[in-house]
């Protein structure tokens, strides 16, 4: 078993430069660590992941500390029959016949983006997209598609794209802050501050004058007779904006990036589009966008032969599973002929990599993803069939979140 002064720190440079070659390590020789900056274990093998999400004892209620403060209380952090009434307000707008009435509004939205006929106000909205332009597919389309979404189901102006993303960027951070810098919390906590601000007379006006929007679908539920209040709504909101507005746009960025990083596989994809499902897939077990979920336990639990003590904080390392060479051959490898992840589970419950994480708290948005994704990855194709890197393939950052830093390529 490892010590402490064998592996590095978990919040360290190094492993924030390379965290799979720390995972590597960890899966070898330390599989439940206990870190001393973090104050926290990590699990690293996707067996160990995978119990600890399916069991109840590991609670997400450590949200009340990592989540609250910028969320409110949401539907992350309960458990039992609480989460599964308040998590039925919503779900039926996220599967099924309810997703299937926002397929027109993801196609088009993807052409108002690629056309470049938006009114945010930012320079980079100057032009449509052309063969041949520069341009950084996260910043000028990613972000830009999932909030557009979101924005549209909500019943919010595109127009207030700048702030949705301001706000949401300061979001981020904040649930990335591992090593609790002040001053990244107290970002997070003003942009929840602001939000709730704007938010206020629109869920006001919902409820004198509902429509058709899942603003109003909150305003006018009842759980056991009940409405939800202001503060309750505006959580689901906060919720609803953050959760795939990051995620979806790195996703995206991610598979192309690892598609131009060998030419064959763009090529392959783009003159083969059932290959795209499995590049999606490959994408979310490689290279997670949300590459670890907390949780607590409610009572001693024991792993690999390590204690864990009540109340401890555990961090499942979501992109250390999806890299077990115990469960994936050739794990390290983009592979879109893999036999070992069945490539149509890969955004359901039954996936077998945690990137929507797994059990009851299995990401509500993941099929509304998939559609932002296969629709944005297949105008890109369609569009620009000839796009490549225009310096290189670019940087990876982040620990929490990690992916590429922007994507700029030649159309």
């Amino acid at each position: 078993m490892a010590t402490l002064t064998e592996l590095p720190a978990f919040l360290s440079p190094e492993v924030a430069a390379d965290p799979y070659a720390f995972y590597r390590r960890l899966r070898a020789e330390a599989p439940v660590h206990w870190d001393a900056g973090l104050k926290g274990f990590l699990l690293s093998r996707h067996a160990d992941v995978g119990a600890a999400y399916r069991n109840p004892v590991f609670s997400s209620r450590n949200y009340e500390i990592g989540l609250e403060p910028v969320f409110g209380r949401s539907l992350l952090q309960m458990d039992g029959s609480e989460h599964s009434r308040k998590r039925a307000l919503v779900t039926p707008y996220f599967r099924g016949k309810g997703l299937e009435k926002w397929t027109p509004v993801i196609a088009r939205n993807t052409a108002v983006i690629l056309e470049r006929s938006i009114v945010s106000a930012t320079e980079r909205a100057a032009s449509a997209f052309r063969r041949g332009d520069v341009v950084d597919v996260l910043t000028d389309f990613g972000y830009y598609l999932p909030v557009y979404v979101i924005t549209d189901m909500l019943g919010l102006p595109h127009s207030d794209y700048d702030k949705f993303f301001a706000w949401y960027t300061a979001h981020v951070d904040f649930l990335g802050n591992l090593a609790r810098d002040p001053e990244i919390d107290a970002r997070g906590r003003a942009a929840t501050a602001e939000l709730w601000e704007y938010l206020t007379p629109i869920v006001a006006q919902r409820r004198r004058d509902p429509g058709e929007d899942l603003i109003s679908a909150l305003v006018t539920a009842e759980i056991d007779g009940e409405s939800l209040d202001d503060v309750e709504v505006c959580t689901h909101i906060t919720q609803l904006l953050n959760a795939g507005s990051e995620t979806t746009g790195k996703t995206l960025a991610s598979m192309l990036t690892h598609l131009l990083s060998r030419r064959e596989l763009f090529e392959a994809v783009r003159d083969e589009r059932a290959l795209l499902q499995p590049a999606m897939s490959e994408t979310l077990r490689l290279t997670p966008p949300s590459q670890m979920n907390g949780r607590q336990p409610t009572e001693d639990v024991e792993l690999e032969g390590i204690t864990i003590p009540a109340g401890s904080l555990v961090m499942l390392l979501i992109a250390s599973a999806n890299r077990d060479e115990r469960r994936f051959a050739d794990p390290e490898t983009f592979d879109l002929a893999r036999t070992d992840l069945t490539h149509d589970k890969a955004f359901t419950a039954a996936s077998e990599h945690f990137a929507f994480g797994s059990g009851r708290h299995f990401c509500l948005g993941a099929m509304l993803a998939k559609a932002e994704l296969e629709h944005g990855a297949n105008a890109l194709l369609d569009r620009f069939p000839e796009m490549d890197f225009v310096d290189g393939p670019p940087q990876w950052k982040g620990l929490k979140m990690r992916s590429v830093e922007a994507l700029r390529v030649r159309l």
